[in-house]
């Protein structure tokens, strides 16, 4: 563990140390160093933007709202998503009359119902979180039912055979079947989440980060702009610690009970 976050700390300060010496030197001769130092901000500088909008409160404010409408939309993408990968995994005839329909709305952006959202919602929360949840529950419907392709046959078929109820199948042969499909699922589905929540905030809906990231491209304020995508970094980076560990925890538990 030691190795790991000394190597991750030398990496980190060698990426400060080529940012540092691009801005310094206008991207290696490409400009001169003020008109550099204007588009590509010494960390310095970043950092010094950083503490002002953290004591504002300004950063803070707006992360909270495009996080509240991530998890909300989120939640609400797993809260439909799941049974439906189950169910589509389990019957023929729903998989027969609604997997058409899935495959025909994976492929489409979460960002392409942003016009739609706001005709429908109009501007704020409800519009925002519409787009996550069309944005993330594919992933999560479609890594659902792979799971369920991969299910153990001969299990099932023991089941089957004991004259186990529907519920018994679920609990003891298809949950710890498709858990990791589904964290798998979670995790792209979350990804998809921010990503569409940063394109909803910027093109309409009021507050957040990507209303952040509006302004600062508006007033040309490259240190906003940078401290916005390393928040988004390192929120993503915690959510994966915070919350996928905690699932991956539980799921090692619910192997080893089985």
């Amino acid at each position: 563990m030691r190795k790991k976050i000394v190597q991750g700390c030398i990496g980190v300060l060698l990426i400060l140390a080529l940012w540092t010496a691009a801005s310094v030197t206008g991207l290696f001769g490409k400009m001169d160093a003020v008109t550099a130092q204007m588009l590509f901000p010494l960390p310095t500088s970043v950092a010094a933007e950083l503490v002002e909008m953290l004591k504002s409160g300004y950063l803070l404010s707006n992360l909270l709202v495009s996080l509240g409408r991530v998890l909300a939309g989120f939640a609400i993408a797993v809260a439909i998503g799941l049974p439906v990968g189950i169910l589509v995994g389990l019957s023929e005839n729903i998989r027969n009359t609604f997997y058409p329909i899935i495959r025909f709305i994976s492929p489409i952006p979460g960002v392409a119902m942003v016009p739609l959202a706001i005709l429908w919602f109009g501007l704020g929360n409800s519009a925002a979180i519409f787009i996550i949840v069309m944005g993330s529950i594919s992933p999560i419907i479609v890594n659902t039912f792979q799971g369920m392709q991969n299910v153990d046959r001969r299990l099932e078929n023991v089941l089957g055979i004991m004259e186990a109820s529907m519920m018994q199948r679920i609990r003891y042969c298809v949950i710890p079947s498709i858990l990791p499909y589904v964290v798998a699922g979670f995790r792209l589905g979350l990804g998809m989440a921010w990503r569409v929540v940063i394109a909803a905030e910027l093109v309409g809906v009021p507050r957040g980060m990507g209303y952040v990231l509006s302004v600062s491209r508006n007033t040309a304020d490259t240190a906003a702009t940078l401290i916005v995508i390393i928040t988004l970094g390192v929120v993503m980076i915690l959510m994966e610690e915070v919350l996928f560990r905690v699932i991956e925890k539980h799921m090692n538990k619910w192997k080893t009970m089985e």
